[in-house]
């Protein structure tokens, strides 16, 4: 995968991942994710088991899958899950990370081999690559995501993990948001024009629901980038700097890569640069990215104030 040779993983000890290999390659169970953790609408975590273990490492073929083999028993191991999973969740589908407690799932751990924990695995495309064996602070856990999205994106892998539990109150049932169902099946068929008016008709409703706001951003923006080369299109922006659409399809790809403060920085640089249609066309479509990460991300925090000084 690109940079992650053996010799820019952060690790302690060699990691055997031979099971781990064998077991992405068995039959699995038809169970889908089981939320982790409580008193979030919207999570980018599962808890890993035996029976959805394999189903999990096969959405690496749309998006990057992190694997987090942990214990509560390993020092420093609960706070580094907790940095783990605020990250995953800022980063909003950049990829999903799946959280295995080898305690409570042994035999899951004895198949894979598992020798030491906590350890961290990316999976991009069933390709396997051990990141870190021993704990790891956000700073390096940073790093190694923006790696594994750089990665991701070179290899045309633009798509995004969704949000894996909705929870709007703690007397709710935790599952999919209801509203949402079709448009995501529309979009996990490619069809991502159709989930765009699907999303559309649900926004006439309720105009003003963020996660339907959300949703219907980043279909379109899959569509957008939908058989297209992700690197072509970084290229084509590097040659000529003053192209806007180029630009703009340079940020998308960005974006889906994890990268959201180089897409937002090089939306913001057209804002600064341009004027009239071309100035509008980049502020809104900067405005769908903020919507489609989150209010709450800092990257959004920021861009908002640099767009603030461009336009005035």
């Amino acid at each position: 995968m690109g940079d992650m040779s053996s010799d820019s993983i952060h690790r302690h000890d060699a990691v055997d991942l031979s099971g781990l290999a064998a077991a992405a390659g068995s039959s699995d169970s038809p169970s889908g994710p089981v939320p982790a953790g409580s008193g979030t609408t919207r999570t980018w975590v599962v808890e890993g088991t035996e029976e959805n273990f394999n189903s999990l490492l096969q959405k690496s073929v749309q998006h990057p899958v992190l694997v987090e083999f942990t214990t509560p028993k390993a020092h420093g191991a609960q706070e580094m899950s907790q940095v783990l999973r605020r990250v995953t969740d800022e980063a909003a589908g950049a990829w999903l990370l799946v959280h295995v407690d080898i305690d409570a799932q042994p035999r899951l751990a004895q198949s894979l081999g598992v020798q030491a924990v906590p350890m961290l695995v990316a999976v991009i495309g069933g390709q396997l690559a051990p990141l870190a064996q021993g704990t790891i602070d956000e700073e390096q856990f940073r790093q190694m995501t923006a790696q594994v999205t750089q990665a991701a994106t070179a290899g045309g892998m633009v798509g995004r993990a969704e949000p894996v539990t909705v929870q709007a109150s703690p007397d709710e049932p935790v599952g999919p948001d209801p509203r949402t169902i079709e448009a995501e099946k529309l979009m996990d068929a490619g069809k991502f024009d159709e989930a765009v008016a699907a999303y559309d008709a649900l926004l006439a409703k309720e105009p003003n629901d963020s996660v339907l706001i959300a949703g219907r951003n980043g279909a379109a923006l899959l569509g957008r980038l939908d058989g297209k080369d992700p690197a072509a299109l970084l290229a084509a922006a590097q040659r000529d700097p003053r192209d806007v659409e180029a630009q703009l399809a340079a940020a998308d790809v960005e974006l889906m890569g994890g990268r959201t403060g180089d897409a937002f920085n090089r939306i913001i640089e057209v804002v600064r640069t341009t004027h009239d249609e071309e100035r509008e066309a980049a502020r809104t479509r900067l405005l769908e990215l903020f919507a489609m990460v989150g209010q709450s991300d800092p990257d959004v925090a920021a861009a908002r104030r640099s767009l603030a000084a461009a336009l005035f």
